[in-house]
C-alpha cells in the first residue's frame, strides 16, 4: 500500500489531468444515473407486495342500455363468478368496486389519523373497496395479525407503523377524514375498527405509496360495469388465459343480461399505465442518455489510462526483470487505480452532495412532490436522503472502476507478456 501511494505522489503530475478527468466524470454520472438508478428501481426492482403474473382483470357489462336492476346484476354476477371458479385454470375469484385493486385508475385516497389527535396531523391513505371473498388470497397479502372475516377495515403494514409504531393493531380505532383534518367539521370524522393488519402493497409501479386501507362492503357491488379480479393457478401464464378466453367470453362468461366484455392480465394493465404516464418513454430516455454517456465515457475513460499505462512500458520491463509475475503487475497496477478512482469519486461526491442537499435526490415519478407537505407518501430507503446518497454513490463508484479497470488491465497484460528487454526497449 505504502508503494502505491509513493508511486501516485511520485506521478501526482501526470495524473492531475486524470483525476480532473475522473471527478468530473463522477459529478456528471451522478446527473446521468442518479435518475435512472430510482425509476429502474422503483419500476423493475422494487417488490409490488402481490403477484402480478398470475393476475388477470375481467370487466363485466351489461346488454340493456337503460341498465340492469340491482338484484338482477347481483345474482348474474354471482353466476359469473362461479363459471370463473369452476375452470380449471382458475384458482380464486374476487369482486372489486370501481376498479379498486392495484394499478387500478379507481382508488380513492382517504385520510387517517389517531384518535384524539389534537395536531390534524395524518396520513393519506389508498381505500379499496371489495366483496370480501377470496381477496386477500386473490392478491396474494399475507395477514400478520387479526382477522379480517371478523368485520371493518384492513390496513396495510406501512400504515399500522406510520401511525401505531407496531403491527399488532388488530382490534384498535382510527380516524377517517374525506376532507383534510384541519378543513374536517365533525359530521366528517368517520372512527373505525381495525380488523387486521396485511403485508405492503404498492398501489402503482411508479410510486412508494404502500398506505392502504381494504374496506368490505358488499353492499355497494351493485353496477354491471364491475370487474372481477382472477387468480390463475401456477404455471398458467396470464396473457395466454386472456387471450383464449376473448374470443368467447362474451357467451360463455355472462349470465342473464350481464357479460364479460374485456379480459386483460395485470402485467398488460401494468404496462398500459406505465405509457399512458410516461415511464416507458422516459425509460427509454433515461436509458439513451446513459448508453451514450457511458460510450464517451469507455472512449474518454479507458483511452486516457490505457495511454498512460502504455507509458508506463519501462516501469513493468523493470518489475519482469526482478522477477514480479504478470499477476502481481496487473495487481499492483489495478491497485493503484482503484486508489486513485476512489480518491477521485470520493472528491466527486463531495462536490454533487452540495447540490443534492440544497435541492435533493431524484425522485423518480412519485407524486409526492404535488401532496401537501405534512402529508407522508410511504417510507422507503430511497425516500432517506443518506441510505440513497450512498447506495448511488457505490453503483457510480462500481461503474467508474469498471471502466478504469479495462483501461488499465489490457495494455498491462499486453506488456507484461513481453520479455523484459523488449518491454524496456524504446518503442
Amino acid at each position: 500500500m505504502r508503494l502505491i501511494l509513493k508511486n501516485l505522489w511520485t506521478r501526482r503530475k501526470q495524473n492531475a489531468w486524470i483525476c480532473v478527468e475522473l471527478v468530473l466524470v463522477s459529478v456528471v454520472s451522478w446527473f446521468v444515473l442518479d435518475p435512472l438508478f430510482v425509476i429502474v428501481h422503483n419500476t423493475f426492482v422494487a417488490s409490488d407486495g402481490y403477484d402480478p403474473d398470475r393476475l388477470c382483470i375481467l370487466t363485466t357489462h351489461g346488454k340493456s342500455k337503460e341498465g340492469l336492476p340491482a338484484e338482477e346484476t347481483i345474482k348474474s354476477m354471482e353466476v359469473i363468478k362461479t363459471k370463473l371458479k369452476n375452470m380449471k385454470e382458475v384458482e380464486c375469484v374476487s369482486l372489486t368496486y370501481e376498479r379498486g385493486f392495484p394499478n387500478g385508475d379507481g382508488q380513492s385516497v382517504i385520510y387517517y389519523s389517531l384518535p384524539d389527535d389534537t395536531v390534524n396531523w395524518c396520513l393519506s391513505s389508498y381505500i379499496f373497496y371489495h366483496s370480501g371473498e377470496d381477496m386477500y388470497k386473490t392478491l396474494g397479502l399475507k395477514v400478520l395479525s387479526g382477522k379480517p372475516e371478523e368485520g371493518g377495515a384492513v390496513i396495510t403494514q406501512s400504515l399500522a407503523l406510520a401511525l401505531f409504531g407496531k403491527t399488532d393493531v388488530a382490534g384498535a380505532t382510527m380516524n377517517e377524514y374525506y376532507n383534510l383534518p384541519s378543513l374536517a367539521t365533525p359530521e366528517e370524522v368517520h372512527p373505525f375498527r381495525i380488523a387486521a393488519v396485511v403485508e405492503d402493497i404498492r398501489m402503482e409501479k411508479i410510486m412508494n405509496w404502500k398506505y392502504g386501507v381494504f374496506w368490505e362492503r358488499s353492499n355497494l357491488f351493485v353496477s354491471e360495469q364491475s370487474d372481477l379480479l382472477v387468480r390463475l393457478k401456477d404455471g398458467v401464464d396470464a396473457a395466454t388465459f386472456c387471450a383464449q378466453i376473448r374470443p368467447t367470453m362474451q357467451k360463455e362468461l355472462s349470465s342473464g343480461r350481464l357479460f364479460v366484455c374485456k379480459a386483460v392480465s395485470m402485467q398488460e394493465l401494468i404496462d398500459h399505465h406505465l405509457r399512458f404516464q410516461g415511464v416507458t418513454s422516459r425509460i427509454r430516455r433515461y436509458i439513451s442518455l446513459a448508453i451514450f454517456f457511458m460510450v464517451n465515457l469507455c472512449l474518454g475513460t479507458i483511452g486516457t489510462f490505457w495511454l498512460q499505462t502504455r507509458k508506463r512500458k519501462e516501469d513493468i520491463g523493470i518489475m519482469r526483470s526482478f522477477g514480479a509475475s504478470k499477476g502481481r503487475i496487473i495487481r499492483e497496477f489495478l491497485f493503484e487505480g482503484f486508489v486513485l478512482t476512489a480518491i477521485c469519486h470520493i472528491v466527486g461526491c463531495i462536490l454533487f452532495f452540495q447540490y443534492a442537499y440544497s435541492y435533493g435526490l431524484s425522485t423518480g415519478i412519485a407524486i409526492d412532490e404535488e401532496l401537501l407537505p405534512f402529508l407522508r407518501t410511504g417510507d422507503t430507503w430511497l425516500n432517506h436522503f443518506g441510505p440513497h446518497f450512498f447506495a448511488v454513490a457505490a453503483f457510480i463508484f462500481l461503474v467508474i472502476w469498471l471502466v478504469v479497470s479495462i483501461g488499465i488491465a489490457i495494455p498491462t497484460w499486453n506488456i507484461s507478456r513481453l520479455k523484459p528487454v523488449e518491454a524496456l526497449r524504446d518503442e
